[in-house]
């Protein structure tokens, strides 16, 4: 009896000492910069989103947190460096749910797999709106429906590349609408508005913070219909999609934190304890409800199954659609 007792006191010992490295690596860290890698330019919505977190995760640990804007190829570019980088939290991926749940449908051969990433925290959920030029002779959803069936292929609209979440729900759109819409794939949200100022493009679905919503309520722009389940406070008089007849039109945009896989755990868990405490008390009545955004923070864990139920429910659309970019 006094053996067994030993050898269970060696093997409790034992796991004690593997344990105290790893709270070591926890409670020193961070002991240098950050970089949150984001997937998205300069002056977008998620650029608001990732330079208000750096600033608060910074406030927070006393070391700079800076922000790496590398724009471009469905994420892609950023989601591969952060791929790559040392597993030890000082290189984070701050990009939309897309990059795992859209972009395996989209590419036979990705860089990148969710099995590279740990997951962190899910930051921040946009609403969007529907908006047109001025020009356009549409006040509402259902006379936008009606032009674009007057005149077929001379209406366009601007989305942040090809493949994403918006081109996907307004290709979406033309199909219930029984419509045809030209899609012009841009780098980023800006580019897209600023060619709709111009009547270069007619149409933009992308969040109603940020950029655009100066130009929303001075009249530049026509917001048409938002997303999600109700009005936005900003936009208080402009329906739903729901409201103006799409109820099965509900795209959605989470923007989230991952990590390269190997991370430590407890690494993980302290970046997400920090960044839900952010986005749901310190920045979400000043950054994120002024930008149309509402707080998230889950645990890793439900982030990844969210993921992985993203990437499941995705597949009927992308299916239907016959949207692939290789």
């Amino acid at each position: 009896m006094h053996s067994l007792i030993t050898r269970i006191a060696r093997i409790i010992g034992a796991w004690a000492c593997a344990l105290v490295p790893l709270c070591g690596v926890a409670q020193a860290f961070p002991d240098r910069p950050v970089t949150l890698v984001l997937a998205y330019s300069a002056g977008s919505i998620s650029d608001v989103l990732a330079r208000s977190v750096a600033q608060q995760l910074s406030a927070r640990w006393k070391q700079p947190v800076l922000v790496d804007n590398r724009p471009g190829g469905n994420q892609i570019i950023a989601a591969s460096l952060v791929a790559k980088a040392p597993a030890d939290g000082y290189t984070l991926l701050l990009c939309d749910d897309g990059v795992f749940t859209l972009n395996p449908h989209l590419f036979r051969k990705l860089p990148y797999s969710l099995e590279d990433f740990a997951p962190v925290a899910d930051l921040a959920q946009l609403q969007m709106v529907l908006s047109s030029a001025r020009q356009v002779p549409a006040a509402s959803i259902a006379e936008l429906v009606a032009l674009a069936r007057a005149r077929p292929g001379t209406l366009n609209y601007g989305s942040f590349g090809t493949g994403n979440i918006v081109h996907l729900a307004m290709d979406a759109f033309s199909r219930m609408a029984a419509i045809e819409l030209v899609h012009v794939p841009y780098k980023g949200y800006p580019d897209a508005i600023r060619d709709v100022l111009a009547n270069q493009v007619q149409l933009v679905l992308g969040g109603i913070g940020g950029p655009a919503l100066q130009y929303l309520k001075s009249g530049a722009m026509r917001p048409l219909a938002v997303t999600g389940p109700s009005r936005s406070p900003l936009l208080p008089d402009v329906p739903t999609l729901a409201e103006a007849g799409f109820a099965r039109l509900d795209p959605q945009v989470n923007f989230i934190l991952m990590a390269p896989a190997g991370t430590p755990p407890a690494v993980v868990r302290k970046i997400n304890a920090a960044a839900a405490v952010i986005v749901r008390q310190e920045i979400a009545a000043t950054v994120l409800a002024p930008n149309g955004m509402r707080p998230l923070g889950a645990s890793p864990d439900a982030l990844a199954a969210s993921l992985r139920q993203g990437r499941a429910a995705y597949a009927e659309l992308m299916k239907s659609s016959g949207v692939r970019l290789d």
